[in-house]
């Protein structure tokens, strides 16, 4: 359930954020839904002026049931009429009402039917025509549309009239035919009843049916049938009873055969009876137990008081110690009382009270046996009789039955015939309660609805053009938007830059024109770096895709950062296709790979891995033999000692990264320094790509500090340029398509300058 409430709440944000974005492309495209809201503003502006004119007249009719009864005052049920309201409207709809219009029509008005054959003539009519009533209301309206105002009234008029005709003709003398059927049906029922009242009567005389006396429920009930009830509470009772002296004997003798306690069966035996015996056997009256009572009343008293007074007056206050001698002494009156009481009891257990308990209990069982056999005598005797009538008493409550249904069905017929005779023609009430007038306002067009939807077609048309053109292009339009949509800001803005000729460090375009106004770019992003919140010391470079500059980027900003000053190491972490190592020429047997798989101290392996290439405060460890497990290398605590190494001597550590969405070993990367750079090339990379780059590097837990937008033209669009786009393969493969440093054909690096010494 969890999971599916994130999925849930993932889709909503990715739809939001959608959203967000499409109104981001709305806004930086909104000449385009200018220009559609013009267009279709011209539209509906043509339409209006140019449209044929449409005037409509309408009536309201009321239809009311009603009764004429006066002796009732009953009102009509509204819901009946309701029900009947869509039948009302087809009939005013109907040919027959319509065609009894045109007969009313005059000429003049039927120009609507000019050109149409004599059969079609209702249809044509009946195309203007219309019907309707508000819900949970008894009135019809009747609407008509024509190009000539008053035909419309006269239209409506027309059909009103028929309408009526109409109704009225239907309704005639319909009440008699009604009354005349209902009125013989009443007589056949009448003589139906008749008869079935008395053969009840006959059949309950001969079985013998007593009558409710109204107290109950007004049922029938038959006396043997009665009795054999009562007899079966009673002996049900009776087997009870029986059951429960059984047990009482069986325990008393258990009890005396195993020398069990049987003071509770005395007590039991007879209720106060055998109270009375117990307590004379073993010499116990009335003034006996009053005593002891009182005795063990005064005994509580004197506890509480003791409690009491040993608060306020101490352990060894005369009063104290009185108090403590008069519980003792009652404590042991009352225990040997009891003793005694118990002494004697079983004395006369074995020799007096247990024989005259056993003789109670056997009277008690004989005494319950003898009346549950009386009474199951009876029982089955009135049991069998009853079941005799079964027959009889099933006939009987069919019979009854069908006397109900009938007079039921009576009634209502009764009721139906009062009301047919007495509100025989009145029952139907249908008045015009609004008369049709003449408009000279047009329906159609209307200059509101033509306003309405021509604003609606030139914002869906604007929408979706701007939509398709989006979806076409799908490239970022301009750095705020690349920044509004990836939520980061915008560090830098790059330029796109000449190639340079030349080897190693030199193909840098900051070593060699460090006061070059291209280089400008590179010292604005380092000074973005500087002033970002939190620490920017350990710094991971990458980028969406291959082909994005970000090597180039990163090298130029190297480069920025030792000309400001900083100590600055460089580590080409892309171990699979060194693109660093590759512009520097640097290949070889030395670099991160080779200082990752060395089992030396991490300072002395990386000692003898780090060169400098004439650039003061500036350091670069290659990428070194290509291994065949970079992510499992990147992943041990061997290359976070490296970079732990390498802050207590450097002030920059800057780390090239493959692209994000070609493996895994930036995210490695990522969550082991400070934070991370994105290199983006609007004139390149897709938004989708962009966007899921990002995403998916955010969702890692890395933190990234922000974007460089690389490969700008000088008039500030973007175009292709250069960059030293090397291609990246997707899954296995990637990066097997290049020769291996450790291989015989591999050229040995021997760099013009030599390793880094002076952090020994």
């Amino acid at each position: 359930m969890d999971d599916g409430l994130n999925n849930n709440s993932s889709h909503h944000s990715t739809m939001l954020t959608e959203a967000l974005r499409f109104l981001h492309v709305v806004r930086l495209r909104r000449w385009t839904l200018v220009l559609c809201l013009a267009m279709a503003g011209g539209l509906g502006a043509a339409y209006y002026v140019v449209a044929e004119r449409t005037y409509e007249s309408a009536a309201d009719v009321l239809v009311l049931q009603t009764s004429s009864n006066v002796l009732e005052h009953k009102d009509s049920n509204p819901q009946s009429i309701q029900n009947l309201i869509p039948t009302y409207q087809k009939v005013l709809l109907s040919d027959a009402v319509v065609e009894g219009a045109i007969k009313n029509l005059p000429t003049k008005h039927r120009h609507m039917l000019t050109g149409v054959g004599r059969a079609k003539w209702a249809d044509a009519l009946r195309s203007g025509l219309s019907v309707s009533a508000a819900r949970m209301t008894n009135v019809l309206t009747v609407r008509y549309q024509s190009n000539d105002p008053e035909t419309a009234a006269f239209v409506v008029s027309s059909v009103l009239d028929s309408y009526l005709d109409f109704m009225r003709s239907t309704h005639q003398n319909s009440s008699k035919e009604t009354l005349s059927v209902l009125t013989r049906e009443k007589e056949e029922l009448e003589t139906q009843l008749a008869a079935k009242s008395t053969e009840l009567s006959t059949l309950k005389s001969q079985i013998g049916i007593l009558l409710g006396d109204g107290s109950s429920d007004n049922s029938n009930s038959h006396v043997l049938a009665e009795r054999t009830r009562q007899l079966n509470l009673t002996l049900t009772q009776a087997v009870e009873k029986t059951a429960q002296a059984r047990g009482f004997f069986e325990a008393v003798t258990y009890a005396l055969q195993n020398g069990g306690d049987i003071q509770q069966f005395l007590i039991e035996a007879e209720g106060g009876v055998g109270r009375s015996v117990l307590a004379k056997e073993l010499g116990l009256d009335t003034q006996d137990s009053a005593v002891m009572a009182r005795f063990e009343q005064q005994l509580q008293t004197d506890e509480l008081n003791l409690q009491v007074m040993l608060t306020k007056l101490g352990p060894a206050h005369p009063e104290v110690i009185a108090l403590q001698e008069r519980i003792t002494s009652t404590q042991q009156y009352l225990t040997n009382r009891n003793q005694a009481v118990i002494e004697r009891f079983k004395q006369l257990r074995t020799t007096e009270l247990g024989p005259r308990l056993l003789q109670m209990a056997q009277q008690r069982l004989l005494q319950a046996q003898a009346h549950e056999n009386t009474l199951r005598q009876q029982f089955d005797m009135a049991h069998s009789a009853a079941l005799a009538m079964n027959t009889q008493l099933a006939g009987l409550e069919r019979l009854e039955g069908d006397v109900q249904r009938m007079q039921a069905y009576y009634e209502l017929v009764l009721d139906r015939i009062k009301d047919v005779d007495l509100g025989a023609d009145d029952g139907l009430r249908i008045r015009v309660v609004s008369e049709p007038r003449v408009l000279r306002q047009p329906v159609s067009p209307k200059l509101s609805s033509t306003i309405i939807m021509s604003a609606l077609l030139g914002t869906v048309s604007g929408l979706g053009l701007i939509y398709l053109r989006d979806a076409i292009d799908d490239r970022f339009k301009s750095p705020e938007e690349l920044q509004s949509q990836l939520g980061l800001p915008v560090l830098s803005m790059i330029r796109q830059m000449p190639q340079i000729e030349g080897e190693g460090i030199r193909k840098v375009f900051t070593f060699i024109k460090p006061n070059a106004a291209e280089v400008e770019c590179f010292r604005t992003l380092r000074s973005a770096i500087s002033f970002c919140p939190g620490s920017t010391q350990r710094l991971v470079v990458t980028s969406t895709e291959p082909g994005d500059g970000k090597t180039t980027t990163l090298a130029n900003l190297a480069v920025a950062f030792a000309q400001a000053g900083r100590k600055t190491l460089l580590i080409d972490a892309d171990l699979r296709r060194p693109g660093m190592t590759q512009m520097l020429e640097m290949k070889g047997q030395s670099g991160l790979s080779q200082v990752l798989r060395d089992s030396r101290p991490v300072d002395v392996s990386c000692l003898e891995n780090i060169f400098n290439l004439g650039q003061e405060n500036l350091d670069v460890m290659p990428s070194g033999p290509r291994p065949v497990n970079p992510s499992e290398l990147l992943s041990t605590e061997r290359f976070n000692d490296i970079i732990a190494w390498a802050e207590t001597i450097y002030d920059q550590i800057l780390i090239d990264a493959p692209p994000i969405l070609a493996v895994a070993d930036p995210a490695i990367i990522g969550r082991m320094v400070d934070a991370a750079l994105v290199v983006i090339r609007p004139d390149k990379n897709r938004r989708r790509m962009v966007i899921r780059a990002v995403q998916t590097y955010v969702n890692t837990g890395v933190n990234v500090l922000g974007i460089a937008v690389n490969h700008l033209a000088d008039g500030g669009s973007a175009e292709y340029g250069y960059g030293y786009g090397y291609g990246y393969g997707y899954g296995y493969g990637y990066g097997h398509d290049e020769v291996d440093a450790d291989s015989p054909d591999a050229e040995p690096y021997e760099p013009a300058t030599t390793p880094y010494r002076a952090a020994a």
